[in-house]
Parts: structure tokens; sequence; C-alpha cells
């Protein structure tokens, strides 16, 4: 039995007429578009002068910049009459991870790589806290707002008593507003699947 591949190699293929070849890039190399902005002037050297910035000499004439109806193309100026930003708008800035980006790793996020994350960072803690001998800081902690305790405060009380049952209070209801939040967004992802 012959495969197919060895069949097609020993039958052999017809010749197919010879097809002209026509080819369009001839008459778009004929002659090359002018460039909207000039690199440079008739008789300079093509290499911008040293400590400049720019690529096009002062006075050099924009062509196709300008956008408003009417107006004139804009000119370009020295490299010292632009804004110091300008020269630097278009460099790549690498993102800092910081401790705010660390704590915002949620175990029980949807995505994979912040409960990962978030798991290794609790690890390492547990890791540092057993080295140090810190056993009471490895003990489950009660969130606040499922606390049953008393808040701070009592009627006719001095103003620094009431500032801190103030904050005590302030703390307590951003821990329930968070709590809340989460509630919703895991309610909201379990309504979609």
């Amino acid at each position: 039995m012959f495969c197919t591949r060895c069949l097609r190699a020993a039958i052999p293929q017809r010749q197919l007429p010879f097809i002209r070849q026509i080819s369009t890039t001839a008459r778009f190399l004929a002659a090359e578009p002018p460039l909207s902005t000039p690199t440079t002037q008739p008789g300079e050297s093509p290499k911008p002068a040293l400590g400049q910035r720019s690529s096009c000499v002062e006075g050099t004439v924009l062509n196709g910049l300008n956008y408003t109806k009417g107006g004139q193309d804009p000119v370009a100026l020295k490299d010292e009459e632009y804004p110091e930003w300008l020269w630097s708008c278009l460099e790549v800035t690498q993102r800092v991870s910081t401790d705010a980006d660390n704590a915002n790793a949620d175990e029980f996020s949807k995505s994979k790589k912040v409960r990962q994350a978030a798991a290794k960072r609790q690890r390492t803690l547990e890791a540092k806290l057993l080295a140090e001998g810190n056993l009471a800081a490895l003990a489950p902690k009660v969130p606040l707002q499922q606390q049953s305790i008393n808040l701070p405060g009592k009627p006719n009380a001095s103003l620094a008593e009431n500032l801190e049952a103030a904050d005590v209070r302030q703390e307590l209801r951003l821990a329930m507003r968070k709590e809340r939040r989460a509630k919703i967004k895991e309610s909201n992802y379990l309504k979609s699947m």
C-alpha cells in the first residue's frame, strides 16, 4: 500500500500555462513622495549639530501640522524655546511596585496572579513572625466590624475622649464599608456566572 504522498510524487504534475507577472511597484518607486518635515536643509549635513535635541533645524516649516482653517504651518524654534518636559515625554518609565500595591493584593481576588501574590506575602509574613517567636501575632484576628466590644464614648466626656471615640467610630465605619463593597463585588461576580 502506498501513502498519498508517494502516489502524488509518482504521478507527473500537469504543467500550468505561464502566467504573466504584473508588477505594480514600479510606478511607486519612480518618484519618492516629498517628506512633510525635511530632515536637512539644502547644503546641510544630515546629522543634527552637537547639543541639538530636535531633528529639525530652527526655521524649518513643518508642513502638514496646521490644524486651523486658513492658518499657516508652524515653524521650528530653537531647542531652548521649547519647554523642558517636551524632551522627556516619550521616555518609558518603569512602574515601581510599592507596599500599597502589595497591600491591595487580595487572597480572594478573581485574578490568579493577585491571589498568588497575596498568598506569597502572607507566607513570608508568617515565616518572619515564627522566626521572631511572635506566636500571638499568628492567632486569627477578628475583624473590627465583627467584634463585640463597646465603642468608647460617654456623655459629658472630655474633648480628648470624644475625639478618640470619633476616630474609633470612623475606623469601624470604614471597615464596614469595605466589607459591604467586597460582598457586593462577590455577589455581582456570582450573578454573572
